[in-house]
């Protein structure tokens, strides 16, 4: 079964010349600083190490409910799941768009994407799929249908310093953006090679290195060139301190509300950051000048745009049913990601003021792999859905009952990868 499509995603790296060079400039003390950032990572190579030990734990078994296949979360699940507590972050409806680079060449330039420099799919060692390393320059996406006034965005990124191993990014840490896109039809090419672009709206958030171990975000919104909104500058600590670790980037936009969470924090959730009427239709990505293009990583995969977000009381309580694409896991595993814990939080919160309530999860795959390897699969993963829900959310166990479904009833083309990624979900029945 080909690894789970996560995520979507508008990345276009950098923050302009200029705007890079006045950054390098307050890089003064490198010495100083490299010194405490080798400090940092031996900190985090500890942490690690015990992290891994902690999530190596045995399963429990669950004493006898929901079938033979059924275990209880892994004993770290709790852990994991705490750092998202408040991750409210809910993937939309129905996937419009996916992108995990299966189907590139390793070493050659992603089909479809358009680029004013060069990337490559790659493999990384220890990571499931391909991914696009980008280097200096502008990424456009193909363009995607008009998407609509409510919609998410998600993909994962990785950077990491490619030099010799006992150095880090130092000065070097990339700048980029992550872009959302109108552009004419027809205008992807010209619009890589345009002087100040020439989008009918965009929609940046800049992510640039600054001094001693932090990053910053902000805001641009432009509406035919015009600036709309500029401001929301963040301190990312954590997130230069955190490369070389692949972390997960999702959006959601709801007219002009545009909400950002990196990892299971939330960085920005602003009212009014979009130009009224505005009408994206590609993804973007644009990653800044350094001294050593070739020893900086930029990397992204899993993309993943959907339309609208379910209305879990109405979907569960009034239709009957809820289906969602949103609860996620490992590769061929039953292990739920962190990043599920916006949506279980929101159906654990139907429950509980629905007490009365009892609900079937269905867990389904799409047609990769083994038709009975996918059942179990399928089964184990609705077992997950419940032990989470019972463990984390303390939703009476004796409310739900669970059922794998594999591949069956599809729900899109399970040819193309926006199908298989809808045919990957979780229903609940209401009993």
């Amino acid at each position: 079964m080909k690894n789970t499509l996560v995520l979507c995603s508008i990345i276009l790296l950098s923050a302009t010349g200029g705007r890079c060079q006045a950054v390098l400039d307050r890089f003064h003390d490198k010495a100083r600083y490299r010194a405490e950032q080798r400090a940092d990572q031996a900190m985090d190579r500890a942490i690690d190490k015990a992290e891994e030990a902690i999530t190596q734990k045995p399963e429990k078994k669950e004493p006898g409910k929901g079938g033979k296949n059924e275990t209880a979360h892994p004993v770290s699940a709790g852990d994991a799941f705490k750092s998202y507590s408040s991750y409210d972050f809910v993937r939309g409806e129905h996937v419009i768009y996916a992108e995990d680079f299966s189907q590139d060449v390793i070493g050659e330039f992603p089909m479809h994407w358009a680029t004013n420099n060069r990337g490559e799919a790659v493999s990384i060692d220890g990571l499931p799929g391909k991914w696009m390393r980008m280097f200096i320059g502008e990424f456009v996406s193909p363009e995607i249908k008009k998407l609509p006034d409510n919609f998410t965005v998600e993909f994962d990124m990785l950077l990491t310093y490619m030099g010799s191993d006992e150095q880090d990014f130092g000065s070097m840490f990339p700048g980029f953006e992550w872009q959302l896109l109108q552009l004419a039809p027809g205008q992807e090419s010209a619009r890589l090679f345009a002087q100040g672009g020439n989008e009918v709206s965009k929609i940046s958030l800049i992510v640039q290195p600054a001094y001693e171990d932090r990053s910053s975000i902000y805001v641009q919104s432009y509406s035919k060139r015009d600036m709309y909104f500029e401001g929301g500058n963040k301190d990312l600590r954590k997130f230069s301190n955190n490369y070389r670790k692949p972390f997960h980037v999702a959006i959601w936009v709801q007219k002009q509300r545009l909400r950002c969470w990196i990892n299971e924090e939330k960085v920005y959730d602003i009212p009014q950051a979009i130009a009224p009427q505005t009408a994206f239709n590609h993804l973007g990505f644009l990653m800044a000048d350094n001294n050593q293009e070739d020893n900086v990583g930029v990397f992204v995969s899993n993309i993943l745009v959907s339309e609208g977000a379910a209305d879990m009381r109405s979907k569960l309580i009034t239709e009957g049913k809820l289906v969602t694409n949103g609860i996620l896991f490992d590769s061929n595993s039953d292990h739920i990601k962190p990043e599920s814990a916006g949506v279980l939080k929101q159906i654990a919160s139907v429950m509980q003021e629905n007490a009365q309530v009892r609900v079937r999860i269905d867990g389904y795959t799409d047609s990769d792999g083994e038709d009975a390897k996918n059942l179990d699969l399928s089964q184990r993963r609705a077992n997950a859905v419940k032990n989470a829900l019972a463990g984390i959310h303390k939703i009476d166990a004796s409310r739900m009952e669970t059922r794998g479904m594999g591949e069956a009833k599809p729900v899109a083309d399970n040819a193309t990868k926006e199908g298989k990624a809808q045919n990957r979900r979780v229903e609940f029945i209401k009993l």
